[in-house]
Protein backbone atom coordinates (compact mmCIF):
# COMPACT_ATOMS: atom_id res chain seq x y z
CA UNK A 1 0.00 0.00 0.00
CA UNK A 2 1.53 3.05 -0.94
CA UNK A 3 2.19 5.84 1.68
CA UNK A 4 -0.35 8.28 0.18
CA UNK A 5 -3.04 5.46 0.31
CA UNK A 6 -1.89 4.62 4.38
CA UNK A 7 -2.64 8.67 5.14
CA UNK A 8 -5.95 8.81 3.42
CA UNK A 9 -7.00 5.87 5.37
CA UNK A 10 -5.52 7.08 8.51
CA UNK A 11 -7.50 10.45 8.15
CA UNK A 12 -10.70 8.82 7.69
CA UNK A 13 -10.54 6.54 10.70
CA UNK A 14 -9.95 9.67 12.86
CA UNK A 15 -12.69 11.50 11.32
CA UNK A 16 -14.87 8.28 12.30
CA UNK A 17 -13.63 8.39 15.75
CA UNK A 18 -14.36 11.87 16.30
CA UNK A 19 -18.04 11.21 14.38
CA UNK A 20 -18.80 8.40 16.82
CA UNK A 21 -17.06 10.24 19.73
CA UNK A 22 -19.96 13.38 19.13
CA UNK A 23 -22.51 10.92 18.89
CA UNK A 24 -22.07 9.63 22.09
CA UNK A 25 -21.97 12.41 24.02
CA UNK A 26 -25.07 13.82 21.99
CA UNK A 27 -27.06 10.60 22.77
CA UNK A 28 -26.37 10.80 26.90
CA UNK A 29 -28.87 12.40 29.33
CA UNK A 30 -27.24 14.53 31.95
CA UNK A 31 -29.13 13.12 35.40
CA UNK A 32 -28.73 14.84 38.82
CA UNK A 33 -26.62 12.67 41.05
CA UNK A 34 -27.18 11.34 44.61
CA UNK A 35 -24.85 13.06 46.24
CA UNK A 36 -25.34 16.38 44.40
CA UNK A 37 -26.98 18.70 47.20
CA UNK A 38 -28.71 21.84 47.58
CA UNK A 39 -28.77 25.06 49.37
CA UNK A 40 -31.93 24.24 51.34
CA UNK A 41 -34.09 21.34 52.91
CA UNK A 42 -37.63 21.28 52.02
CA UNK A 43 -39.18 20.85 55.47
CA UNK A 44 -42.23 19.22 56.13
CA UNK A 45 -44.73 21.21 57.84
CA UNK A 46 -48.56 19.48 59.14
CA UNK A 47 -51.25 21.36 61.00
CA UNK A 48 -54.01 19.97 62.61
CA UNK A 49 -56.82 22.01 63.37
CA UNK A 50 -59.21 20.52 65.41
CA UNK A 51 -58.17 22.24 68.71
CA UNK A 52 -58.81 25.63 67.43
CA UNK A 53 -62.07 26.08 68.20
CA UNK A 54 -62.80 27.60 64.28
CA UNK A 55 -66.78 26.44 64.48
CA UNK A 56 -66.96 28.68 68.04
CA UNK A 57 -66.18 32.12 65.92
CA UNK A 58 -66.96 33.30 62.82
CA UNK A 59 -70.29 32.24 62.47
CA UNK A 60 -68.79 28.51 61.96
CA UNK A 61 -66.40 29.06 58.52
CA UNK A 62 -63.35 26.95 58.81
CA UNK A 63 -60.34 28.68 57.61
CA UNK A 64 -60.15 29.03 54.25
CA UNK A 65 -55.83 29.56 54.42
CA UNK A 66 -52.97 29.47 56.66
CA UNK A 67 -49.61 30.97 56.86
CA UNK A 68 -45.96 29.57 58.11
CA UNK A 69 -43.25 31.49 59.36
CA UNK A 70 -40.12 30.08 60.12
CA UNK A 71 -37.06 32.35 61.55
CA UNK A 72 -33.56 31.38 61.81
CA UNK A 73 -32.21 31.12 65.39
CA UNK A 74 -28.54 31.98 64.50
CA UNK A 75 -29.52 35.25 61.53
CA UNK A 76 -27.91 33.34 59.04
CA UNK A 77 -30.83 32.61 56.50
CA UNK A 78 -33.35 35.70 56.18
CA UNK A 79 -36.98 35.01 57.48
CA UNK A 80 -39.07 32.32 55.45
CA UNK A 81 -42.91 32.64 54.67
CA UNK A 82 -45.41 30.57 53.18
CA UNK A 83 -48.95 31.12 52.46
CA UNK A 84 -51.28 28.42 51.18
CA UNK A 85 -54.63 27.40 51.06
CA UNK A 86 -53.83 24.00 51.93
CA UNK A 87 -54.84 23.76 55.75
CA UNK A 88 -53.08 20.38 56.57
CA UNK A 89 -49.87 20.75 55.00
CA UNK A 90 -47.30 22.76 53.64
CA UNK A 91 -43.65 22.54 52.51
CA UNK A 92 -40.97 25.27 53.46
CA UNK A 93 -37.25 25.26 52.00
CA UNK A 94 -35.15 26.16 54.74
CA UNK A 95 -30.87 26.36 55.22
CA UNK A 96 -28.97 24.54 58.08
CA UNK A 97 -29.34 25.67 61.13
CA UNK A 98 -31.93 25.95 64.01
CA UNK A 99 -35.36 27.65 63.37
CA UNK A 100 -38.20 28.81 64.88
CA UNK A 101 -41.61 28.36 63.30
CA UNK A 102 -45.13 29.34 64.20
CA UNK A 103 -47.95 29.09 62.33
CA UNK A 104 -51.80 31.04 61.80
CA UNK A 105 -54.96 30.63 59.98
CA UNK A 106 -55.18 33.32 56.57
CA UNK A 107 -52.49 35.47 55.82
CA UNK A 108 -51.95 39.14 57.74
CA UNK A 109 -53.62 41.13 54.61
CA UNK A 110 -56.58 39.15 55.31
CA UNK A 111 -57.09 40.85 58.48
CA UNK A 112 -58.97 44.03 58.05
CA UNK A 113 -59.53 44.33 62.07
CA UNK A 114 -56.43 43.23 63.50
CA UNK A 115 -52.77 44.74 63.15
CA UNK A 116 -49.56 42.76 63.28
CA UNK A 117 -46.03 44.36 63.78
CA UNK A 118 -42.64 42.15 64.85
CA UNK A 119 -42.94 40.27 62.07
CA UNK A 120 -39.57 39.97 61.34
CA UNK A 121 -38.31 38.60 64.43
CA UNK A 122 -39.58 35.40 66.05
CA UNK A 123 -39.95 37.01 69.71
CA UNK A 124 -41.35 40.05 68.44
CA UNK A 125 -44.40 39.23 66.48
CA UNK A 126 -47.83 39.86 67.69
CA UNK A 127 -51.06 41.12 66.51
CA UNK A 128 -53.34 43.47 68.24
CA UNK A 129 -56.55 45.39 67.97
CA UNK A 130 -57.15 48.49 66.11
CA UNK A 131 -58.33 51.90 68.10
CA UNK A 132 -62.15 52.14 67.97
CA UNK A 133 -63.23 56.10 69.38
CA UNK A 134 -66.70 55.51 71.15
CA UNK A 135 -68.19 58.90 71.66
CA UNK A 136 -70.55 58.31 74.71
CA UNK A 137 -67.67 56.83 76.17
CA UNK A 138 -65.03 59.44 75.49
CA UNK A 139 -67.98 61.78 76.88
CA UNK A 140 -68.89 59.85 80.05
CA UNK A 141 -65.81 58.95 81.83
CA UNK A 142 -63.11 61.69 80.94
CA UNK A 143 -63.74 62.04 84.77
CA UNK A 144 -63.21 58.65 85.96
CA UNK A 145 -60.02 57.85 83.79
CA UNK A 146 -58.28 61.10 85.19
CA UNK A 147 -59.23 60.13 89.12
CA UNK A 148 -59.01 56.12 89.11
CA UNK A 149 -56.74 53.44 90.25
CA UNK A 150 -57.50 51.03 87.80
CA UNK A 151 -54.48 49.79 85.55
CA UNK A 152 -56.17 50.45 82.27
CA UNK A 153 -56.69 54.05 83.59
CA UNK A 154 -53.58 54.66 84.72
CA UNK A 155 -52.09 53.38 81.23
CA UNK A 156 -54.54 55.27 79.51
CA UNK A 157 -53.13 58.45 81.22
CA UNK A 158 -49.82 57.56 80.67
CA UNK A 159 -50.26 57.74 77.13
CA UNK A 160 -52.04 60.76 76.67
CA UNK A 161 -48.58 62.27 78.46
CA UNK A 162 -46.24 61.16 76.41
CA UNK A 163 -48.33 62.28 73.87
CA UNK A 164 -47.89 65.74 75.04
CA UNK A 165 -52.03 66.13 74.90
CA UNK A 166 -53.27 64.87 77.95
CA UNK A 167 -56.88 66.94 78.29
CA UNK A 168 -58.05 65.21 75.48
CA UNK A 169 -61.31 63.40 76.49
CA UNK A 170 -61.70 60.73 73.55
CA UNK A 171 -57.92 60.14 74.37
CA UNK A 172 -59.14 58.98 77.65
CA UNK A 173 -61.84 56.68 76.42
CA UNK A 174 -59.84 55.04 73.51
CA UNK A 175 -61.43 51.43 72.68
CA UNK A 176 -60.13 49.00 70.35
CA UNK A 177 -62.23 46.41 68.22
CA UNK A 178 -62.75 42.86 69.15
CA UNK A 179 -60.71 41.11 68.12
CA UNK A 180 -61.71 38.18 65.22
CA UNK A 181 -60.85 34.93 65.34
CA UNK A 182 -57.41 33.76 64.69
CA UNK A 183 -55.47 30.79 66.14
CA UNK A 184 -51.63 30.12 66.54
CA UNK A 185 -49.19 27.31 67.23
CA UNK A 186 -45.37 27.27 67.37
CA UNK A 187 -41.88 24.74 67.41
CA UNK A 188 -38.88 26.52 68.65
CA UNK A 189 -35.27 24.77 67.84
CA UNK A 190 -36.16 22.96 64.46
CA UNK A 191 -32.73 21.84 63.53
CA UNK A 192 -31.65 21.82 59.80
CA UNK A 193 -28.57 19.96 59.46
CA UNK A 194 -26.18 19.42 55.90
CA UNK A 195 -26.90 15.71 56.00
CA UNK A 196 -30.81 16.80 56.35
CA UNK A 197 -30.39 19.01 52.80
CA UNK A 198 -32.30 16.75 50.73
CA UNK A 199 -30.87 15.49 47.67
CA UNK A 200 -33.27 14.99 44.83
CA UNK A 201 -35.63 11.68 44.51
CA UNK A 202 -35.14 11.75 48.24
CA UNK A 203 -37.97 12.06 51.01
CA UNK A 204 -38.58 15.17 52.49
CA UNK A 205 -37.28 16.27 56.15
CA UNK A 206 -39.87 16.34 59.03
CA UNK A 207 -38.80 17.45 62.20
CA UNK A 208 -39.06 15.71 65.69
CA UNK A 209 -42.83 15.72 66.46
CA UNK A 210 -43.35 18.52 63.62
CA UNK A 211 -47.27 18.41 63.99
CA UNK A 212 -48.43 21.86 64.88
CA UNK A 213 -52.30 22.34 66.60
CA UNK A 214 -53.59 25.78 66.80
CA UNK A 215 -55.33 26.90 69.53
CA UNK A 216 -57.36 29.87 69.59
CA UNK A 217 -56.02 33.36 70.49
CA UNK A 218 -59.79 34.87 70.98
CA UNK A 219 -62.01 33.99 74.06
CA UNK A 220 -65.24 34.41 74.39
CA UNK A 221 -66.36 36.41 77.15
CA UNK A 222 -70.41 36.13 78.47
CA UNK A 223 -71.27 38.63 80.98
CA UNK A 224 -74.38 38.69 83.01
CA UNK A 225 -75.65 41.71 85.11
CA UNK A 226 -78.13 41.42 87.46
CA UNK A 227 -80.89 43.55 88.17
CA UNK A 228 -84.05 44.05 90.51
CA UNK A 229 -86.94 46.49 89.12
CA UNK A 230 -86.36 45.06 85.41
CA UNK A 231 -89.62 46.44 84.31
CA UNK A 232 -87.87 50.12 84.76
CA UNK A 233 -85.23 48.87 82.53
CA UNK A 234 -85.44 50.47 78.58
CA UNK A 235 -82.33 50.00 77.34
CA UNK A 236 -78.16 49.79 78.01
CA UNK A 237 -74.96 51.29 76.62
CA UNK A 238 -71.30 48.96 78.05
CA UNK A 239 -68.11 49.27 78.30
CA UNK A 240 -65.37 46.54 79.70
CA UNK A 241 -61.97 48.41 80.71
CA UNK A 242 -58.76 46.00 81.47
CA UNK A 243 -58.57 43.39 78.64
CA UNK A 244 -55.53 42.56 76.34
CA UNK A 245 -54.91 44.57 74.04
CA UNK A 246 -52.02 42.62 72.09
CA UNK A 247 -51.00 38.51 71.67
CA UNK A 248 -47.60 37.12 70.86
CA UNK A 249 -47.92 35.13 68.54
CA UNK A 250 -44.69 33.16 69.29
CA UNK A 251 -45.44 32.90 73.44
CA UNK A 252 -49.28 31.70 72.44
CA UNK A 253 -50.75 34.15 75.29
CA UNK A 254 -51.97 37.06 75.62
CA UNK A 255 -49.39 40.83 76.71
CA UNK A 256 -49.07 43.22 79.00
CA UNK A 257 -50.73 45.88 77.36
CA UNK A 258 -54.90 47.42 78.07
CA UNK A 259 -57.71 47.62 75.97
CA UNK A 260 -61.21 48.57 75.94
CA UNK A 261 -63.85 47.15 74.29
CA UNK A 262 -67.76 48.40 73.72
CA UNK A 263 -69.95 45.49 74.47
CA UNK A 264 -72.79 45.61 72.26
CA UNK A 265 -75.97 42.71 71.75
CA UNK A 266 -77.18 42.70 75.49
CA UNK A 267 -80.25 39.96 75.79
CA UNK A 268 -82.78 40.79 78.72
CA UNK A 269 -83.38 37.09 80.84
CA UNK A 270 -86.19 37.59 83.33
CA UNK A 271 -86.85 35.54 86.64
CA UNK A 272 -89.95 32.99 85.85
CA UNK A 273 -90.59 33.13 89.45
CA UNK A 274 -89.53 36.66 90.88
CA UNK A 275 -91.00 39.53 88.12
CA UNK A 276 -88.53 42.32 89.65
CA UNK A 277 -85.33 40.35 88.78
CA UNK A 278 -83.48 39.84 85.77
CA UNK A 279 -79.70 40.40 84.38
CA UNK A 280 -78.75 41.33 80.94
CA UNK A 281 -76.71 39.02 79.10
CA UNK A 282 -73.84 39.27 76.59
CA UNK A 283 -70.90 37.45 74.55
CA UNK A 284 -67.60 39.05 73.59
CA UNK A 285 -64.52 38.43 71.66
CA UNK A 286 -61.35 39.34 73.47
CA UNK A 287 -57.30 38.15 73.57
CA UNK A 288 -58.40 37.29 77.13
CA UNK A 289 -56.45 38.60 80.36
CA UNK A 290 -53.49 40.03 80.40
CA UNK A 291 -50.46 38.25 81.17
CA UNK A 292 -49.56 38.29 84.75
CA UNK A 293 -53.54 38.99 85.86
CA UNK A 294 -54.39 39.26 89.52
CA UNK A 295 -57.82 38.99 89.86
CA UNK A 296 -58.06 42.02 91.44
CA UNK A 297 -61.58 44.11 91.82
CA UNK A 298 -59.72 46.72 89.76
CA UNK A 299 -58.19 45.13 87.42
CA UNK A 300 -61.50 44.90 85.05
CA UNK A 301 -64.00 47.12 85.13
CA UNK A 302 -67.53 47.37 83.67
CA UNK A 303 -68.82 50.57 82.62
CA UNK A 304 -72.65 50.58 82.12
CA UNK A 305 -75.29 53.01 81.54
CA UNK A 306 -78.56 51.92 82.09
CA UNK A 307 -81.78 54.48 80.14
CA UNK A 308 -84.80 53.93 82.00
CA UNK A 309 -88.15 53.29 80.42
CA UNK A 310 -89.13 57.09 80.92
CA UNK A 311 -86.30 57.50 78.27
CA UNK A 312 -84.41 60.27 80.00
CA UNK A 313 -83.52 58.83 83.10
CA UNK A 314 -79.87 57.32 82.91
CA UNK A 315 -77.99 55.19 85.94
CA UNK A 316 -74.06 55.29 85.65
CA UNK A 317 -72.08 52.23 86.84
CA UNK A 318 -68.38 51.94 86.93
CA UNK A 319 -68.19 48.40 88.25
CA UNK A 320 -65.10 46.71 89.60
CA UNK A 321 -65.36 43.19 88.13
CA UNK A 322 -61.25 41.99 88.29
CA UNK A 323 -62.22 39.24 91.16
CA UNK A 324 -65.44 38.40 89.08
CA UNK A 325 -63.25 36.50 86.19
CA UNK A 326 -63.79 32.65 86.10
CA UNK A 327 -62.82 30.59 83.00
CA UNK A 328 -65.30 27.93 81.97
CA UNK A 329 -62.88 25.19 82.97
CA UNK A 330 -59.37 24.91 84.13
CA UNK A 331 -58.41 23.33 80.97
CA UNK A 332 -56.51 26.44 79.75
CA UNK A 333 -56.41 29.61 78.88
CA UNK A 334 -57.71 29.02 75.89
CA UNK A 335 -61.29 28.34 77.34
CA UNK A 336 -64.13 31.05 77.46
CA UNK A 337 -64.44 32.94 80.42
CA UNK A 338 -67.51 34.04 82.68
CA UNK A 339 -68.19 37.17 84.45
CA UNK A 340 -71.57 37.42 86.71
CA UNK A 341 -71.89 40.37 88.21
CA UNK A 342 -73.89 41.92 90.97
CA UNK A 343 -75.50 38.28 91.22
CA UNK A 344 -75.86 39.02 95.02
CA UNK A 345 -76.64 41.97 95.47
CA UNK A 346 -78.72 43.30 92.04
CA UNK A 347 -78.65 46.85 91.00
CA UNK A 348 -81.37 48.66 91.69
CA UNK A 349 -83.37 50.21 89.02
CA UNK A 350 -85.83 52.75 90.68
CA UNK A 351 -89.70 53.69 89.48
CA UNK A 352 -90.19 55.92 86.83
CA UNK A 353 -93.18 56.92 84.90
CA UNK A 354 -93.16 55.27 81.73
CA UNK A 355 -92.75 57.27 78.15
CA UNK A 356 -92.61 56.31 74.82
CA UNK A 357 -93.93 53.40 72.65
CA UNK A 358 -93.44 50.87 74.71
CA UNK A 359 -92.35 49.57 78.28
CA UNK A 360 -90.18 46.38 77.37
CA UNK A 361 -86.34 46.29 76.90
CA UNK A 362 -85.13 47.71 73.51
CA UNK A 363 -81.47 46.96 72.06
CA UNK A 364 -82.20 49.52 69.44
CA UNK A 365 -82.35 52.19 71.28
CA UNK A 366 -79.60 54.66 70.29
CA UNK A 367 -80.29 58.16 71.17
CA UNK A 368 -78.93 59.18 74.76
CA UNK A 369 -79.10 63.15 73.87
CA UNK A 370 -81.30 64.34 75.99
CA UNK A 371 -80.15 62.56 79.09
CA UNK A 372 -80.33 63.07 82.85
CA UNK A 373 -76.92 61.52 84.57
CA UNK A 374 -77.95 59.85 87.98
CA UNK A 375 -74.48 58.99 89.42
CA UNK A 376 -74.55 55.93 91.80
CA UNK A 377 -72.27 55.65 94.70
CA UNK A 378 -70.94 51.81 94.74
Amino acid sequence: MKRKEVRKMINRLRLLFFLLLTLIFASCERRQLWDEITDLAPVDVDVDWQRSRWKDFDEGQPPTGMSVYAYDKNGKHKPVVIVTNNLEHATTKLGDGLWNMFVFNQSVMEYASLMFSGMDNYYSARVETIPQASRWFAASRAEWVTRSNSPWAAQTRSRTRAQKDGTRAEEYSLTTKQPIWIATDSHEGVLVTEDMLVREYTPHTRFDDGKFYPLSAVKNVKIKVHFKGVKNLLTTRAVISGVAKSYSISEGSSMNELTAHEITGWTLVKDTVNTELGYLEATMQTFGMVKGYRYNPEDLYLHLDVMLVDGQTILTHDLPVGHLVRYATTAGSDIDINIDVRKENPIELPNVQITGGGNGFDITVSDWEDEINIDIDL
